[in-house]
C-alpha cells in the first residue's frame, strides 16, 4: 500500500478553528500521514496579522528523502536564552512507553523520534533517515549512525528495535493499539531494522514521530523507573535539580547533540498551569513564550495582544457509547434510542457555545480539511430533530423518556453541562458521575461508564476508527462483537490496493460507527496554541497538544 501524504497548506489567521483542553485521554488505534490543512505558523508583526491561505498539492510517497531534519550551509547561530512554554498539566511519568501524547511537551525536549513532522505534516528524517516498505504488513527503517544518548550509549538499529518490542510489551501503554498488531522487530544490520505487523499499518511511519516513537537508551530498557528519570537522546538534558515536581521541568542544552539546527535555545522550560485563564496571562503578561492547549475563547485576546495562532484542524469532539448492550444502561443496549441521541444534538448550537463559532457543525467524523477520508453525505445524515428523536424514544418503549449516566470533570464542565441540556429537550435524562480530571480516558477504557463525551485529535482512519472494535479496540470496553463486521472492513481498507477503494471502505466503517450510534459528532475544530510575536520557529503536529521545541529562536 501506497503511503499517501496530502498537504493542505498554511494560514496565519486570527479567526481560525478552535480546539479544547480537556484531558479525554484519546488516542489509540493506527495512522497514515494523510493530512489535514493547518493555521498557523509565521511570525507576522503584531500589528499586522496577515491572512494568506496556501495549498500544497497531493503526492505519493513510498520512501523518505535522505539526511537530517533541517540542513543548512551557513554558520548556526548559537543557541540563546530560555524557551519557556505553560501546559494544561503536569507530567504523570518521563518514560514515552507509559506516556499519551497529550504529555509530548514534556518529552520532545530530551527525546528523539524516528521520525519527525513538518509544519506542512509531511514526514521528515529523524533516527530514521530513510523508511520503506518492502511488504503491506512490513516497515523497514534506515537509522543514523552518529547519535548518543545522554547517558553515553550508543544509538543503532539493534537500540531502536529494541525499543520497539519496549513500547509494544509495557504494561499499560496508553498507546497500546499503537503496537496491537506488531509481530517482530528484526535487525538487518547496524543501520537498518524491520517491523512487521499482522495487518498493514500505513500509519506507522506517522506515529513514529510522536511519543510512540521515542528511543530510550538501552541501559533504561531493563525494567528502570523511568517517571522522573527521562533518558533520551535529545537536544536538551532533564535538569533534576533545577526541576520542581509537578510544577516546572527544566532542560539544559545537550552539549553532543547530532543536529545543532534543532537547539535554537540554551534552555527550555515547561511549567503546568491547569488554568487556562492563568495560562493565558502568563503569555499575556511576558512571562511565558508559548501556550498550549488554547480555547476558543481565548484565541481573540491573545491574537489581539499581538500574539501568533497555530492551528491544526483535527479537534473532533463527540459522545461515545461503549455499553451497547446495556450492560450498564439499558436502554442504551437499544439502537433506536441512541440514534434518538443523535437527533438531540444540536450541532450549530453547540458549535457556537462551546466553541465560539471557530469549530464547524458537520456530523461526520472527518473533516473537510482531510480531504482524503472527509465524506460529505454524513455531514448532514443526522439532523437536529428533537421530535424525531422523542417519536424513537416512544418506538423503544420510552414514551416518558429515558436516563443514563455521564461522566463529568471539572476540565469539560461547561461541556458536559451542555450535552446533557441538549439530551434533557428531547426526554433523555442524564444522571452525572463526578470523577477527576485524568480520568475520563482510562474510565471510558475500563467500562465504568456506558456513555460519555470525548475528544480525538484525528489522524488517520486505522488509528482514529479501530479503537472502537475487535479485542485490541481500547473503547470496545464491554468486549462487544456487534462491530466485527465494521472490523473486517477496516481491515479490507487497510489491504486496500488503491486510495479510492480504500476510502469506500473506511467510508462504509465511518456511516457504521455512526448509524449505529457508537460515534456521534458534535464539532470539528482546531488544536490551538499560542506564542509570542519574538519566537521563531514554531511547529505543531498531528496528534500533538503542544508545539515541538525543535528550531524555535527567541528573536528578542
Amino acid at each position: 500500500m501506497r503511503l499517501m501524504t496530502v498537504l493542505l497548506g498554511f494560514a496565519l489567521v486570527a479567526g481560525a478553528c478552535g480546539g479544547g483542553d480537556s484531558d479525554s485521554g484519546s488516542g489509540t488505534a493506527s495512522a497514515t500521514s494523510a493530512a489535514p490543512a493547518t493555521t498557523a505558523a509565521t511570525p507576522a508583526p503584531a500589528t499586522t496579522q496577515a491572512q494568506t491561505q496556501v495549498t500544497i498539492a497531493a503526492v505519493e510517497q513510498t520512501t523518505t528523502t535522505q539526511g537530517a531534519v533541517t540542513t543548512t550551509e551557513a554558520p548556526l547561530p548559537e543557541p540563546e536564552g530560555t524557551l519557556r512554554m505553560v501546559e494544561f498539566s503536569p507530567v504523570t511519568s518521563f518514560n514515552p512507553a507509559a506516556s499519551q501524547p497529550a504529555q509530548s511537551a514534556y518529552h520532545y525536549p530530551a527525546y528523539d523520534t524516528l521520525t519527525r513532522q513538518r509544519n506542512d505534516f509531511s514526514l521528515a528524517p529523524s533516527l530514521a533517515t530513510s523508511w520503506t516498505q518492502p511488504s503491506p504488513n512490513i516497515w523497514r527503517f534506515t537509522v543514523r549512525d552518529d547519535v548518543v544518548f545522554h547517558d553515553g550509549a550508543a544509538f543503532n538499529a539493534q537500540v531502536a528495535a529494541d525499543n520497539m518490542r519496549y513500547h509494544a510489551s509495557f504494561p499499560g501503554n496508553p498507546n497500546a493499539a499503537t503496537w496491537a498488531a506488531f509481530v517482530e522487530a528484526r535487525v538487518i544490520d547496524d543501520t537498518t531494522f524491520e517491523v512487521e505487523f499482522s495487518v498493514p499499518a500505513p500509519q506507522f511511519p506517522l506515529e513514529m514521530s510522536m511519543v510512540m516513537g521515542m528511543m530510550i537508551s538501552p541501559n533504561a530498557l531493563d525494567g528502570r523507573d523511568l517517571t522522573r528519570d527521562p533518558q533520551g537522546s535529545g537536544p536538551w538534558i532533564w535538569s533534576d535539580s533545577d526541576s520542581q515536581a509537578g510544577v516546572t521541568e527544566v532542560y539544559h542544552l545537550n552539549p553532543n547533540y547530532w543536529n545543532p539546527a534543532d537547539q535554537g535555545v540554551e534552555t527550555v522550560t515547561v511549567t503546568a498551569v491547569p488554568d487556562n485563564n492563568a495560562r493565558l496571562n502568563a503569555l499575556l503578561t511576558g512571562e511565558a513564550d508559548i501556550m498550549s492547549t488554547t480555547r476558543d475563547a481565548q484565541i481573540d485576546a491573545g491574537v489581539e495582544a499581538g500574539n501568533v495562532l497555530i492551528s491544526v484542524p483535527n479537534f473532533f469532539a463527540y459522545l461515545i457509547v461503549s455499553d451497547r448492550a446495556g450492560e450498564f444502561d439499558s436502554p442504551l443496549a437499544d439502537e433506536r434510542v441512541r440514534r434518538a441521541i443523535l437527533h438531540s444534538l444540536d450541532r450549530d448550537a453547540y458549535a457556537d457555545a462551546m466553541h465560539f463559532g471557530k469549530a464547524d457543525s458537520l456530523g461526520g467524523i472527518y473533516p473537510p480539511a482531510f480531504s482524503q477520508f472527509n465524506v460529505p453525505e454524513l455531514d448532514t445524515k443526522y439532523s437536529y430533530d428533537p421530535d424525531e428523536a422523542r417519536r424513537l424514544l416512544a418506538e423503544a418503549g420510552y414514551p416518558d423518556g429515558v436516563t443514563i449516566r455521564m461522566p463529568i470533570m471539572p476540565a469539560i464542565n461547561p461541556i458536559v453541562e451542555f450535552v446533557v441540556q441538549m439530551l434533557g429537550a428531547s426526554g433523555i435524562n442524564v444522571d452525572l458521575i463526578q470523577i477527576n480530571n485524568g480520568e475520563l480516558g482510562p474510565g471510558t477504557a475500563g467500562a465504568q461508564w456506558g456513555i460519555s463525551w470525548f475528544r480525538d485529535l484525528l489522524v488517520h482512519p486505522a488509528r482514529d476508527l479501530g479503537k472502537f472494535m475487535g479485542e485490541s479496540g481500547r473503547f470496545n470496553a464491554f468486549g462487544l462483537g456487534d462491530l466485527d463486521d465494521l472490523e473486517a472492513t477496516l481491515v479490507g481498507a487497510l489491504n486496500a490496493s488503491t486510495p479510492d477503494e480504500g476510502y469506500e471502505l473506511y467510508a462504509e466503517v465511518m456511516e457504521g460507527l455512526i448509524d449505529r450510534g457508537v460515534v456521534m459528532p458534535l464539532a470539528h475544530g482546531g488544536q490551538n496554541a499560542l506564542y509570542a510575536p519574538h519566537v521563531s520557529g514554531v511547529s505543531l503536529g498531528l496528534n500533538m497538544q503542544a508545539p515541538m521545541p525543535y528550531g524555535v529562536r527567541i528573536d528578542g
